[in-house]
């Protein structure tokens, strides 16, 4: 199958739309009114991803103080095809690229995002309404020369929703793939983290573009807000170059991202040292089985093992992201 064979159109959409609440009557149809329209579709056609979210609701959270902020460990067993995927070369050589059109099961449709993404829904997700944004092509996962669609794709979707960019070294799956990823904002801490927090003002490149830290917080990061998008991606680009290293790699990081009318863009960096920490490959009750990634940064921290859920403590998760942050 193609990606034409993939993307739904207007008309088996229409069923799912919503109404737009505006002087005139008719279905809403925005990108992230669309996306909906996309999940309730794929609800009712494909019982893989009825099954993920039905196991989404049963998950299970266990609320850990880190550093004066709430983390929320989510025992999500659905999750360790992700947690434990290998991603070293000659493994990604070796499988069938899971985002590529002829690879997708049957039953998996998507939308277009421009000319060169198709929005999916995932069937093993983590919050709700959870999306990957696919690129057409099988290119690699890289973050420069897309930053700008990232920032458009942020805008399109909402205010209901925060997007992903997880480095091919720091947490992406399909690191051999370019992709996105898309969900609600609803219940991940960090977003409502950045409004209580007290933010420490950073140097920008910009200064249409507010950049800032938050000091003494759980996981390093570099945070800018702006509602002009030449702006951020001047000060992205500032700061690929200033956490880049010699070689031709792009620097390890994840990003969060979210957008409104009233404040803009808002653009988390998370610095990364290394991809999983030391306790992932530990023995015995040393091991957790752990691979933290932008949701996991946020204060959402996937264990998919119940044993280790069970027993992992503040000060585990403490460790954790010093271990794999960049201080």
């Amino acid at each position: 199958m193609t990606w034409e064979d993939r993307i739904l159109g207007d008309a088996e959409l229409e069923p799912f739309l919503g109404p737009f609440l505006g002087p005139f009557l008719g279905k809403d149809k925005s990108f992230g009114a669309r996306s909906r329209a996309l999940l309730a579709q794929q609800l009712e056609a494909w019982p893989a991803l009825r099954a993920g979210v039905a196991a989404l609701a049963e998950v299970r959270y266990k609320k850990l103080a880190v550093k004066g902020s709430e983390v929320l460990a989510q025992f999500n067993p659905r999750r360790i095809v992700s947690t434990a995927a290998q991603v070293d070369s000659a493994t990604i050589r070796q499988r069938p690229c899971f985002l590529c059109p002829q690879n997708l099961p049957a039953e998996e449709k998507g939308i277009e995002f421009g000319e060169r993404f198709v929005a999916l829904c995932n069937p093993f997700p983590v919050l709700r309404d959870h999306l990957v944004i696919s690129a057409r092509r099988h290119i690699p996962q890289a973050i420069a020369g897309n930053f700008g669609v990232l920032l458009d794709l942020t805008w399109e979707l909402g205010d209901d929703w925060f997007t992903v960019y997880n480095g091919p070294k720091c947490g992406a799956s399909a690191p051999d793939h370019l992709h996105f990823q898309a969900c609600s904002r609803e219940t991940l801490p960090i977003i409502r983290d950045l409004e209580s927090w007290e933010r420490e003002a950073l140097e920008s490149t910009s200064s249409l573009a507010e950049s800032f830290t938050l000091p003494d917080y759980r996981v390093n990061l570099i945070g800018a807000r702006s509602s002009e998008r030449e702006a951020l991606i001047s000060w992205f680009a500032g700061v690929l170059a200033r956490l880049g290293s010699a070689g031709e790699e792009e620097p390890m990081i994840n990003l969060i991202l979210t957008a409104d009318d009233a404040a803009g863009w808002t653009v988390i960096v998370f610095p990364r040292s290394k991809h999983r920490p030391s306790c992932y490959y530990a023995e015995g009750e040393a091991r957790l089985t752990v691979s933290p990634a932008a949701i996991d940064l946020g204060g959402v921290l996937v264990v998919p093992e119940a044993e280790h859920f069970a027993r992992i403590t503040a000060e585990d998760v403490e460790k954790i992201y010093a271990e794999v942050g960049s201080r």
